[in-house]
């Protein structure tokens, strides 16, 4: 028997184990692409998948309902992604400045390098060209494009999630839309 939204949120509200798991079900697959999208990194998609449905878990006694479930769930997932992506570029920077320094110690350069540097480094040699070319779009045009075109959201739920206009959302979009035009141009030539 199959129950409408409304009363699966209601029951998870209420602590209903099974309308919770029943949840996470139905949006894992769309949480865990839209991680995978933004960041590139099926570990960190993983990551991306946790984070979100913790605090989704967490938050769900506040959910005031005011949007869909989905959208709700795409604003936490999304914030978790870029979370991490602040976090990695964070990480390049350190990096960056240990390099440029040969006096320094080097352990923090060693901490920064993540848990598996050459599997990561394989990966990213192993994406097809689509990925790489997405994946160097800024991070506002990033968001915005696998949002709409990857993911296929509206322009008013992805204004809600991103906290933007939908001015904003177009804007960043057609932008996007370039810069990947022509990012993928140079990679053919």
């Amino acid at each position: 028997m199959e129950i409408s939204e409304k009363e699966l949120i209601r029951r998870a509200k209420n602590g209903d184990r099974l309308a919770q798991s029943e949840i996470v079900k139905t949006y894992e697959k769309m949480v865990y692409n839209l991680g995978l999208k933004l960041l590139g990194n099926e570990d960190a998609a993983e990551g991306v998948l946790q984070e979100t449905f913790l605090k989704v878990l967490q938050a769900l006694p506040n959910f005031q309902e005011k949007s869909q479930l989905s959208t709700w769930i795409y604003r936490i997932a999304t914030n978790q992604a870029l979370m991490r992506l602040r976090v990695k570029k964070r990480r390049q920077q350190t990096f960056e400045r240990n390099i440029e320094d040969e006096d320094k110690d080097y352990s923090n350069f060693v901490r920064s390098l993540g848990k598996d540097p050459l599997g990561d480094l394989l990966n990213e040699e192993l994406k097809q060209k689509m990925d790489i070319a997405i994946k160097k779009l800024p991070e506002n045009y990033r968001t915005t494009f696998v949002l709409k075109d990857i993911e296929g959201l509206s322009l008013k739920e992805i204004a809600e999630m991103l906290d933007v206009s939908i001015p904003a959302v177009k804007s960043n979009l057609h932008r996007a839309r370039i810069v990947l035009r022509n990012k993928l141009a140079e990679m053919w030539n």
